[in-house]
């Protein structure tokens, strides 16, 4: 399975200011993030990006799957697409590809992404730059390591102010 990672951070490498709050993230961004979306019919994201996205913001809505990591056991959601694990990165690759999907893409948030990342499941990471700084707010990782090359594969410019870069993950051999 593939697995991707689409994510907007800011240009000191942020994806959330301190307030968890997506208003600094473009138009564009809303759009392309959709977008990849409803191609992958996939997607993985933690609890806290699910709170931020639903019920109105949710990517897929009517088919696909939306896999939401979380501890909470009673969560629920009247979207038929949402799926709510408590699972690892691997398990839920294994889900995926058991109902059919060859490619999921995760959206958030840094928990999410560390762990699938920490499993060596990502095979490429597109950042969307917002041309923003912020004094704090939630990195892309913690607590992974090794350090993990990347390769650029495209950079498009999706406004004036706004870059949109793919990258694959360089394997560790």
């Amino acid at each position: 399975m593939k697995i991707s990672i689409y994510i907007a951070v800011s240009l000191n490498g942020f994806i959330s200011n301190s307030r968890n709050e997506p208003d600094w993230l473009s138009p564009e961004f809303d759009e392309s993030f959709v977008s990849i979306c409803q191609k992958y019919k996939a997607v993985i994201m933690g609890k806290t990006t699910y709170n931020k996205l639903s019920p109105d913001y949710l990517p897929l809505t009517i088919e696909g799957t939306t896999v939401v990591l979380t501890t909470d056991k009673q969560a629920k959601s009247d979207n038929p697409t949402v799926v709510f694990v408590q699972n690892n990165a691997s398990e839920i690759a294994q889900m995926l590809t058991d109902k059919g999907h060859t490619e999921a893409v995760i959206i958030g948030g840094t928990m999410t992404i560390s762990e699938f990342v920490k499993a060596g499941l990502v095979d490429d990471i597109y950042f969307v730059l917002e041309p923003v700084l912020f004094g704090t707010g939630l990195p892309l990782l913690k607590k992974v390591e090794p350090d993990f090359k990347l390769k650029l594969l495209e950079l498009t410019k999706l406004n004036d102010n706004t870059l949109q870069l793919h990258y694959e993950i360089q394997k560790q051999s």
